[in-house]
């Protein structure tokens, strides 16, 4: 499933921030400037400012409001965690033609890359939430996994970041079980 042209990268990019922390581990990827710049470039943050090391402080704060936002149990919490996130980075919303085609954007034209990427992840997860449902967005099943994704199976049937990495580990140690089950019955 897509949602809209402008949504899916800050979608994508609210998943790879939160990512950045492994909870399971307690291991941080966001180690520097240097990594927060290139999160923001891969994902098409103007970087009017060169980032600081208060903004990758603050970007380091904001992980675990997203993280939080994945989690939450109703729409209800989620979309005001989002209200908060737009309020603290002052969203401004406003149409711009800057690519030829007029689209929206929420971050003030001068706006720092922590807020221009803060303000755009917010509007993107609401705009998952309003137009397909909170349920969309996850947290890993895997046992040995805690990273967040939006799933964009058709029928939300989704419970591993990764098919191929926790959900073939998790259906390996199911049939590892079973195995012992049948094996220790007989």
């Amino acid at each position: 499933m897509r949602f809209t042209r402008y949504t899916d990268p800050s979608v994508t990019l609210a998943e790879e921030l939160v990512n950045t922390y492994d909870t399971v581990r307690g291991a941080e990827r966001l180690t520097d400037v240097a990594t927060l710049c290139a999160l923001f470039v891969r994902h098409g943050i103007r970087l009017n400012t060169v980032p600081t090391g208060a903004d990758l402080a603050a970007a380091r704060r904001l992980r675990p409001v997203l993280r939080e936002v994945f989690a939450a149990p109703r729409a209800h919490t989620a979309v005001a965690l989002l209200n908060q996130v737009l309020a603290d980075h002052r969203a401004v919303p406003h149409y711009t033609d800057h690519d030829g085609s007029w689209h929206l954007h929420v971050a003030p034209p001068d706006a720092g890359p922590l807020d221009q990427y803060a303000a755009n992840a917010a509007m993107a997860l609401l705009g998952v939430i309003t137009t397909s449902g909170a349920e969309r967005l996850h947290v890993c099943a895997g046992s040995r996994c805690a990273e967040v994704f939006v799933d964009t199976s058709r029928n939300q049937s989704r419970r591993y970041c990764s098919p191929l990495l926790c959900g073939n580990r998790a259906h390996a140690a199911a049939h590892r079980a079973r195995r012992r089950s049948t094996a220790a019955g007989a």
